[in-house]
Parts: C-alpha cells; sequence; structure tokens
C-alpha cells in the first residue's frame, strides 16, 4: 500500500513530501533541499575551476534568471505590492532570510531591497568573498526586471559583511545585463588571448631574428690573417650593418689581411645586396686589408655586370678553394701535398 504524501503548509506556502518516490514539492514545483556547506562547495568549485572574473559573470547571469523566472510566475498579477508581500513569505519559509522593500515605484522603475539574514550572508562569512555580493544583488535584479518590464541592475548600498544591520541593494534601469556582461568578459578574454600571443609571437620573432643575426654571416677564420664571410640570402640595412660591423671588429682583432667574400649561396643579384658588398670592400680597405670575391657563378658573373658595383679592382674566383690558394700564396705560404 502507497503511503501517503506528507504535506506541511507554512503561511500561504505548502510543501510536499512524495516518501517513496523521494520527491519534494514546493508550492507544487519540484525542488531540492541542499546542505548550505553544499551549496558553497558548489559555489567554490565553480570559482575554483573558472577563475575570479568568469565565476564572477557566471554568478551574476544564474542568479538575475532565477530572479526573472521567479517574476514570470506572477506575470498574470496585476497588484505588484501583494506580489511582493506574498514572495517575502516565499523567501522566508524556503530558508533564503528575510526582506524588505524599503522603497518601490513603479513610475520610476526603481525599489530598494533590505535583505537579512540571507543564506548567502550565512553561508559566505569572509569578508574577502567578494564574488559571493553579487548573488542576491543579481538575484534581485533579475525580479525587478520581469515585473518592470525592462533591464535593470543592482547597486550594493549597504552591507552585512561590513557590519550593517542589513544589506541594502538599490535596483534601478540599467544598460548593464548579465549577457552583455558575458560578451564583455569574453571579449576582453579574447583580447587577453590575443595579447598573449602576439607576445609570444614577438618574443619567438626576436629568438629567430637572433638566430638568424648569428648565424647569417658567420666570419670564420681559415688561417693566419685569412678570413671567408659567407653571404646568404636576401640583406636588408639592418642585416648589412651587422655584416660590416661583424667584419669590421674580428679583420682587427684577428689582424687579417684577407677576407674573402664569399658568394655561392647568392641566387640573385639586387641592388641593395651589392650595395652592401661595396660598402664592406671600402671599409675593409681603410683597415688596410684586401677582399676576394669568391664563388662567382656565371649567372652571377651576368648580373653583376648590370649593377654599379666596382670589381675593376677586386680579384674575384669562381671558388672558395682557389680564393683560399689565392690568399695563402699572398701571405707567404705555400700548400704542399704531403708525401704517401
Amino acid at each position: 500500500m502507497e503511503k501517503p504524501n506528507l504535506r506541511i503548509r507554512v503561511n500561504k506556502n505548502e510543501i510536499v513530501w512524495n516518501e517513496e518516490r523521494g520527491l519534494f514539492t514546493f508550492d507544487g514545483a519540484p525542488a531540492l533541499l541542499l546542505w548550505d556547506s553544499a551549496v558553497e562547495l558548489f559555489l567554490n568549485t565553480i570559482e575554483e575551476v573558472s577563475g575570479t572574473e568568469v565565476s564572477k559573470a557566471v554568478y551574476e547571469a544564474t542568479f538575475y534568471r532565477m530572479g526573472h523566472l521567479v517574476s514570470s510566475y506572477y506575470q498574470e498579477s496585476k497588484d505588484i505590492e501583494q506580489l511582493l508581500a506574498e514572495y517575502s513569505d516565499i523567501y522566508k519559509t524556503a530558508g533564503w532570510g528575510s526582506f524588505t522593500i524599503a522603497y518601490y515605484s513603479f513610475e520610476e522603475k526603481r525599489a530598494v531591497v533590505q535583505l537579512k539574514d540571507s543564506w548567502a550572508q550565512r553561508i559566505f562569512k569572509n569578508p574577502n568573498r567578494k564574488n559571493t555580493e553579487v548573488l542576491l544583488p543579481s538575484h534581485w535584479s533579475g525580479v525587478f526586471a520581469g515585473l518592470f518590464q525592462q533591464d535593470m541592475w543592482y547597486k550594493v548600498n549597504k552591507s552585512q559583511a561590513e557590519g550593517e544591520e542589513f544589506d541594502e541593494i538599490e535596483i534601478t534601469p540599467s544598460s548593464i545585463t548579465p549577457s552583455k556582461n558575458i560578451h564583455e568578459l569574453a571579449r576582453q578574454k579574447e583580447q587577453q588571448s590575443i595579447k598573449e600571443l602576439e607576445e609570444k609571437v614577438e618574443e619567438r620573432t626576436e629568438e629567430l631574428s637572433a638566430l638568424v643575426k648569428e648565424l647569417s654571416s658567420p666570419i670564420i677564420p681559415v688561417l693566419k690573417g685569412i678570413l671567408v664571410i659567407p653571404l646568404i640570402g636576401k640583406y636588408n640595412q639592418e642585416r648589412i650593418s651587422d655584416l660590416l660591423e661583424n667584419a669590421l671588429i674580428e679583420i682587427s682583432r684577428q689582424k687579417a689581411n684577407y677576407l674573402l667574400i664569399d658568394v655561392t649561396a647568392i641566387n640573385s643579384v639586387d641592388e641593395f645586396t651589392m650595395f652592401g658588398i661595396q660598402k664592406l670592400i671600402e671599409s675593409v680597405r681603410l683597415l688596410g686589408a684586401e677582399c676576394f670575391m669568391v664563388g662567382i657563378s656565371s649567372k652571377f658573373a651576368i648580373e653583376i655586370t648590370n649593377t654599379k658595383l666596382k670589381m675593376s679592382e677586386v680579384r674575384t674566383f669562381s671558388t672558395l678553394q682557389k680564393g683560399v690558394e689565392a690568399a695563402i700564396e699572398l701571405s707567404g705560404f705555400e700548400l704542399l701535398e704531403k708525401k704517401k
């Protein structure tokens, strides 16, 4: 035999337990009982997983919509003051604490609500938990947004957490809505992600630039007084400046007499690269050293004749090997094949 439902009436509110099915209703609507500690754990977990900014937006949106849902149950009511009085009973019966409507004006679309011993105040006693202060103010913004049929938002005038006798929330028309807050938060997160990405790209670019700078034109010592500098790729103002600086520093440091400019890896000739080579040759001469151009292909030879590079006083060689042999000979050394 099925057990009868247990019914309790508190003021005008009816609470019904169906023991066999494990169901609980509040004024005919399915409901759920939770311990304060369970609610606290649930909200703390949201904040822990989502972070402070996101959880604040979630709290505001959730409780605003809950308030809007409450007001939708009373859309047919013409007497809003009577409706609020009935809602006060529901509020207390459901364990939400007590509230007083200190001021209300449908014409001004403005209301002031005073809350005392609310469940949020009861659960979250840490005054540093600023995110939890938005729960009930957002809820009441949703309630009056539904009653006034326009966007409303809150301002907290007083707080029990700061020693006041009650929480006082002022509800007024506003362009602020949870949806806009979520959109703004998403935009901020997107901008932050873009900024972080740009910083990573910039950092990576700097690393790659430093690596390219280090590897693009290394100064290679061959023998005493003889250096080789291979040219690779295209050159801009920055690479030309680095090329000149590194070459002149190494010639002075190693007291070199010959610098072999290896153009084997240059696939095409452009005016800027030729200008850089010309400056390098002239600068090296000022230090009393001489430049050779080596690795000149037939294609490079044809292209170079169409530029303004003055090659009449520069010794050129088709391969690096021939250039090195000439520099060795001019340095007073002789290459001999080892006897087997």
